[in-house]
């Protein structure tokens, strides 16, 4: 019983999450505001954020192409929505799609596993890395221009402070040769508690210990592809920022730059809910922003659900396109065993 409650549990909160939206905003309101969209509008925000695709999937692809494995870009931007919709219907900030993305160059392309680890390893904590950074400096904007109360937004400082700490100590002890993920691992492997995946957990981490001395390779060897990765990360950003700006104009508002700050930074923050999708965070997060501002909080959820569109639309077809794939790759092995 207590196990099914939890299970069910991210969703009971996302639907109270959007019960509470519904009350603060009447749907009409929403509705008026998502009428204004033209065509050529929502294909200037299809422009946006394929830019933002482009960037995500340069950057795995220079990671590997920096280990020496030149996988077709084509391919990775597939593989990239297929794990973005795996991730996104994962109850957190946006996880879960790791696994897969492995999968997918390791049997699709035959690149090593602890190559295939460490492109990943390094993807996650570049993404991480600067997404927190650029929400610590969103939030102590929000702080010095006094939009919200001191004391909660320096709470929700120190919590990102700390979120930001793990990915910059990740890339810092990776750089010294060190192995923080194996060592983990290990220690998980020897707990009493997890004794009966004691052989699993030792398998997995000579695997992790693999990829980790691979990404001391990697920073050894190319410097430059590392850089690129950061790079290309940042003009993501730039393209996630001017797509937001443009929806919000779009739906009839001019944003200034403390108000933009302030609505993209709450857009982010509840991505870190463990909810599916962030269901109801998202559009929460966004009527309280504009509430905060004092403009139309219908405005705000509309924006909400455009990104909530804009992201089902492609998770679910990363997960028909992904699945295909398997599909494809399983037939092809059988037909070569066959042979």
């Amino acid at each position: 019983m207590t196990h099914r409650l939890l299970r069910w549990l991210p969703w009971l909160l996302s639907a109270a999450l959007l019960v509470g939206v519904i009350r603060l905003v009447p749907i009409n309101e929403v509705a008026a505001a998502l009428r204004q969209l033209r065509p050529a509008e929502i294909a200037a925000l299809m422009v946006a954020n394929g830019v933002v695709l482009l960037a995500i999937t340069a950057r795995w692809a220079l990671l590997l192409r920096g280990q020496g494995y030149d996988v077709p870009f084509t391919a990775l931007f597939g593989y990239r929505l297929a794990v973005f919709g795996l991730s996104y219907f994962t109850p957190g900030p946006h996880v879960g799609g790791e696994p897969l993305q492995l999968l997918l160059v390791e049997r699709e392309h035959g690149v090593p596993r602890s190559v295939a680890l460490a492109a990943v390893a390094l993807d996650k904590a570049i993404e991480f890395g600067v997404n927190f950074t650029l929400l610590l400096l969103g939030i102590a904007a929000v702080l010095r221009w006094r939009i919200v109360p001191a004391d909660a937004a320096r709470q929700v400082l120190g919590l990102v402070a700390a979120l930001l700490a793990v990915p910059v100590l990740y890339v810092a002890a990776t750089a010294a040769g060190r192995f923080p993920a194996a060592r983990l691992a290990h220690r998980l492997a020897h707990a009493p508690l997890l004794r009966p995946l004691a052989a699993r957990l030792s398998a997995a981490t000579a695997v992790i210990e693999a990829g980790e001395r691979q990404i001391g390779v990697f920073y050894q060897r190319a410097p430059v592809a590392f850089a690129a990765a950061l790079g290309v990360t940042l003009i993501g950003w730039l393209a996630l920022v001017g797509e937001f700006w443009l929806m919000i104009h779009f739906l009839g508002l001019d944003l200034t730059l403390p108000q933009l700050v302030t609505a993209l930074t709450a857009a982010r923050l509840s991505i870190l809910l463990l909810l599916p999708a962030g269901l109801g965070a998202l559009e929460m997060s966004q009527a309280m922003a504009f509430g905060a501002l004092g403009l139309d909080p219908g405005v705000g959820i509309a924006a909400g659900l455009l990104i909530r569109a804009r992201d089902t639309l492609l998770a679910g077809f990363g997960l028909w396109w992904g699945g295909r794939r398997l599909a494809r790759g399983r037939v092809k092995r059988q037909v070569m065993s066959d042979e």
